[in-house]
This record gives C-alpha cells, structure tokens and sequence, in this order.
C-alpha cells in the first residue's frame, strides 16, 4: 500500500488529498465571489442622497404647518424653493410650528436632499425655529394646491427623511419598520412612482388638503395601487387621495 491510499491524521498529508483541498477551495472562493458580484449586479442603486448632520446652519423663509412642517425659501439655490421640515430623529415639526405658521422665519438644521427634494432636520431644543424680524413674505407666501389631473399609479408609500438621504435602501421590504416609525411619528409620506421606461417620480401624500399619519401604515412599503389627485404645489407634487383609495397589488 503507497502513502497515496490513505489518510492518517497524524501523518503527513497525501499529495492526493492535497491536491484535492487544494482545487475545491479555489473552487468555492472563486464560485461564491461571481454568485456575490451577479447578486450585487442585480440590486437597484441606493440613491444619491445626503446628509451632512454637522453642517448646521440657519435657514430663512416662510413656515407652514399645513399640510406638513415646510419652510418656503431662496436660501436653497436662489430660486423659490420648498424644503420639507422634521427633527432629528423620526418625528415632523408641524405641531412645534404655531403661530409662526404664515410669518417671515429663521429655521435652524442640516440639510437633507435628494435632487430637487429637499429636507431640513432641525437641531433639538426650543431654538430651531424664531421669528425674523428683518424678513418679509413678499414672493414667499405658499401657493394653493393647483390641480393637474385625476390619476390612478402603481408604487409603493415611503417616508420622505429617508428617501431624502438620511437612510440606505430607502425602499421595500428591508425598510418597511423604519418608513413605519417614521411616518407614525409625523415625518410626511411620499408615493414614489417608476413607470415602464424606468422613469422615476416622487408626491407627497395628502388627503382633502391635509396631512396623512398612522392611517397609512397597513400599506407602507408595498406594491399599492392609489387612485387620486395629482396636483402642483409650488415645486413639489402632491397626491391628494384618502385611505379608502389606496389597494394592495
């Protein structure tokens, strides 16, 4: 009997069984390295979202609270702009805004955004938000919802800090808990829509001009079909739609 026939633990290992450990391992590490790659391959990209939470500055404008906590301004690129308002953690501001709902503001925090969408967190504490007494609301003032058309969309119900920038993935299942605190603690909800060709859009959720909140947690983060109103609010989207109008696919 060789050396070759079989294998004593003790002993030196056969140039048989060498070979073979040898060849199988490279097979593995080189299989599971291309399973991995066509996995990764095939995942959607995560989104170009921001966040810098170290870069606070102050942020003038005008406040509403209605239907969400946003602050109309020119300090984003010059230009009118909406930013969406929340604290740091998963809550909105609306019910913090008051009586500054409607005055010239100065609104403390970082900015989230996500392209044209925009996010400001604003620093914890009473301080985010005061009056400015030096600002004016000429050419600020919020516009009215202006309808576009009656639409009926297939996508999935999101929160808005999230797809901003503040987390990846920011969809589907694997982000289903997180979209639900958020949304539960006041952050606004969002449609977002890809159609055949890969096109991409975003609508901030209402319901008869208002806010939506826990009355949409059954559906977030699923395939949902919502028949409703498309309108233009200023720079942003708004799809106007009650509960009653939102179907699981």
């Amino acid at each position: 009997m060789s050396k070759d026939d079989f294998f004593i633990g003790w002993a030196e290992t056969p140039d048989v069984d060498r070979r073979f450990m040898l060849g199988a391992g490279l097979s593995i590490i080189t299989g599971t390295t291309a399973v991995g790659i066509g996995i990764a391959a095939r995942q959607r990209p995560v989104g170009p979202g921001t966040w810098d939470m170290a870069e606070v500055r102050e942020w003038r404008g005008i406040a509403t609270a209605e239907p969400y906590g946003m602050l109309r301004t020119i300090d984003l690129d010059g230009t009118e702009r909406t930013a969406l308002l929340a604290c740091q953690g998963k809550c909105g501001v609306s019910a913090k805004i008051g009586a500054l709902a409607g005055k010239p503001v100065i609104v403390k925090g970082s900015l989230i955004h996500r392209g044209r969408h925009a996010m400001i967190a604003v620093v914890d504490g009473l301080d985010w938000i005061r009056e400015d007494p030096e600002g004016s609301i000429d050419g600020l003032a919020f516009p009215e919802p202006e309808p576009i058309m009656d639409v009926s969309l297939n996508g999935e119900i999101m929160d808005t800090k999230c797809w901003f920038g503040a987390m990846r993935p920011a969809r589907g299942k694997v982000h289903k808990s997180c979209a639900s605190l958020c949304i539960r603690g006041g952050l606004p909800p969002a449609f977002y829509v890809r159609d055949l060709k890969d096109q991409t859009a975003l609508m901030v959720m209402t319901s008869g001009g208002y806010g939506h909140n826990k009355d949409l947690l059954p559906y977030v983060a699923e395939p949902v079909s919502i028949t409703g109103q498309l309108q233009r609010f200023g720079d942003l989207f708004l799809l106007d739609a009650p509960v009653s109008a939102i179907t699981r696919l």
